[in-house]
């Protein structure tokens, strides 16, 4: 039961830091993507530890052969959010480059590597807040 507790809590914390990074990161326009990105990267991480644990054959067994494919997928759908715009100017890379790092900062809380997930965690936030501050000082929009 508490192993379930847990699970459910990095779960649930998972989603809720894709949103915040969703809405930090592309001005609300894509949060929901975010937040699943993350969770389903959580998801991940619990199903292929779990998993492997539990088959306890560790000749043959690799937990990370399974968050190895979120990173894979990523790359793809990443590419998808990337497009020149008519002026020649490359648009959505920072975009993508956020929901690679929520499906990464997903597999960190789904691991259950708690220390690592919050430093993380922190250093992407300090990193939004950042910027933020930086082009509200401009008053200049952030370009992609």
């Amino acid at each position: 039961m508490i192993m379930m507790t847990s699970d459910v809590l990095r779960i649930f914390v998972a989603g809720l830091l894709g949103l915040v990074m969703g809405r930090l990161s592309s001005r609300g326009q894509v949060s929901r993507t975010f937040a699943i990105v993350a969770l389903g990267s959580a998801l991940v991480a619990i199903i292929s530890t779990e998993l492997f644990r539990s088959l306890d054959y560790p000749w043959s067994s690799d937990p990370g052969r399974l968050s190895a494919q979120v990173v894979a997928a990523m790359g793809f759908i990443g590419t998808g959010l990337i497009w020149t715009s008519e002026g020649g100017q490359v648009r959505g890379l920072s975009v993508s480059a956020s929901l690679w790092l929520t499906a990464i900062m997903g597999l960190l809380i789904g691991s259950g590597l708690k220390h690592i997930s919050t430093v993380a965690a922190f250093a992407v936030l300090m990193i939004y807040w950042l910027i933020g501050l930086i082009f509200r000082k401009r008053g200049s929009a952030e370009d992609d």
